[in-house]
């Protein structure tokens, strides 16, 4: 079963669960780990006893093989649903798609939308799950990934989450629709530029921790299409200003060439694994920088598959650092240094804490996915279907290479805008669209066709040149 279809199963049983068994409500934030995090709004206070009883009350659930039904209604009759019930966001979002009938689903007498065209057949179909309390009133809905439950709590990660939200809550920016609100009445540019003020700042923030802590390195890691170029870029920019002459360096600069390119099982080429990196090259050149050396670095050409020297040598003094950033930048196997002193980790990725309504948040990985089928088109020649190809092995090296060592990071960037779909939306849908019927790819398309349907676009041009989505969209400052 498909693990989007499962996990919209999990989301609708724990809502009629609490809604049974306290009269309550569930609220789901944002993915994690392996499992979404979410709020009960009860008079209940959930405590981890209550949360083993609630576990129990889901298990019978299952036990009893109770059935999920599809309907489908027209427009106006689920509008007028989810406006009787109070869910005003919701009804918002009906409201704003183009489609003439929704697809709601029934289970046990309750009526829902779940932003997925099926459902489990029954609760019998889902009996893999846990509940993993993190506080009162909060938990985290595990569900199984390769047939098992694999779940590790990821403080740093849940903390930008975290202070996200509440930056949001102070901008009355809980749902997709409060956005699209900032649309329609003019006032979008003004929320960019308050936006990027805010992911500015926290950058700024580690540059002033970096320059008061006296560091040699900072090693920025992240996932796919987090905005590391541009994050790295613009740290060094701000470390710069502080006194201190840094240097950008990127560990895809250091692939080796294609040829050379490790494989994976099936006998693809595994561009994510530590060893499509030059890892002895990249310790030779930071062993000679950090001795005064002058060192010629390689800059990786993506269309041709081979590293190119075109760059004048570089040759640090005092007051240089190395602002280094790539996807295993975290991995304690990149470097072979001895004095591990001198280095400053940061994390980055787009944690999007923006939900779409109280039961569908905006998924951090399709925004990551989206932005990159846009930057592979415009700067690799690759198609929207070629990136989509290649994702579950970029996923699969994520959660190998990058997500065990974010809890070993100093710092972290969430580099999400809240209006970013709306831009992204006016350059990838015309390459969604372009997939075939006949595509393996075409159903994943649509799906996220789907998801942009409540978005309002937004114009590229109120994007500031120095802002990270330039990087996928183009225009960038930072370009080379």
């Amino acid at each position: 079963m498909n693990l989007k279809i499962y996990g919209a199963g999990l989301k609708f049983m724990l809502c009629n669960a609490v809604k049974r068994l306290y009269n309550g409500e569930v609220i789901f934030h944002h993915s994690l780990d392996h499992g979404i995090h979410a709020s009960i709004i009860s008079e209940r206070v959930i405590d981890e006893a209550e949360l083993k009883r609630l576990k129990s009350y889901m298990d019978m659930m299952v036990s009893q093989d109770i059935p999920f039904n599809k309907k489908v209604v027209k427009k106006e009759e689920a509008y007028d649903f989810f406006l009787n019930k109070g869910n005003f966001e919701k009804a918002e979002n009906v409201l704003n798609i183009s489609n003439l009938t929704v697809s709601l689903f029934e289970f046990e007498g309750q009526y829902n939308y779940f932003y997925s065209h099926d459902m489990p057949k029954s609760s019998k179909e889902i009996p893999l799950f846990d509940l993993y309390y993190v506080s009162e009133n909060e938990l985290v809905l595990l569900y199984p990934v390769d047939g098992k439950i694999n779940f590790t709590f990821r403080h740093n990660i849940f903390n930008a989450f975290r202070s996200y939200d509440e930056w949001l809550n102070k901008m009355g920016l809980n749902y997709v629709c409060d956005v699209n609100k900032t649309v329609a009445e003019g006032s979008i540019r003004d929320l960019i530029m308050k936006n990027d003020i805010m992911v500015d700042n926290s950058v700024y923030k580690i540059a002033e921790d970096v320059a008061k802590s006296n560091k040699r390195i900072v090693l920025m890691a992240g996932p796919s299409s987090s905005g590391k170029t541009t994050t790295s870029k613009k740290l060094s920019l701000y470390l710069s200003s502080l006194g201190l002459h840094a240097h950008a360096i990127s560990l895809d600069d250091f692939f080796v060439n294609r040829d050379q390119t490790p494989l994976d099982e099936e006998g693809n080429r595994d561009y994510e694994c530590l060893e499509s990196i030059d890892v002895t090259l990249f310790n030779q050149c930071l062993r000679d920088l950090l001795d005064g050396k002058e060192v010629s670095l390689p800059t990786f050409n993506f269309i041709i598959g081979e590293k190119e020297y075109k760059h004048e040598p570089l040759k640090i003094g005092e007051y240089d650092i190395l602002v280094i950033e790539g996807l295993h930048a975290l991995n304690p196997n990149l470097m072979t240094l001895d004095d591990t002193s001198m280095v400053y980790k940061v994390y980055i990725s787009p944690l999007t804490p923006l939900n779409v309504d109280r039961h569908n948040y905006v998924s951090t990985t399709d925004n990551r996915l989206l932005r990159r089928i846009v930057r592979d088109y415009k700067t690799r020649g690759r198609s929207a279907e070629a990136s989509l190809a290649t994702w579950p092995s970029v996923r699969k090296g994520e959660e190998k290479y990058i997500f065990p060592y974010t809890d070993t990071a100093d710092a972290i960037v969430n580099t999400v805008y809240v209006y970013e779909l709306g831009v992204l939306k006016v350059y990838v849908e015309p390459l969604l669209c372009n997939i075939k019927m006949d595509s393996e790819f075409y159903d994943e398309a649509r799906r996220l066709l789907d998801n942009l349907k409540a978005v309002y676009a937004i114009p590229s041009e109120y994007v500031d040149e120095d802002n990270l989505l330039r990087e996928f969209i183009g225009g960038s400052c930072f370009e080379e």
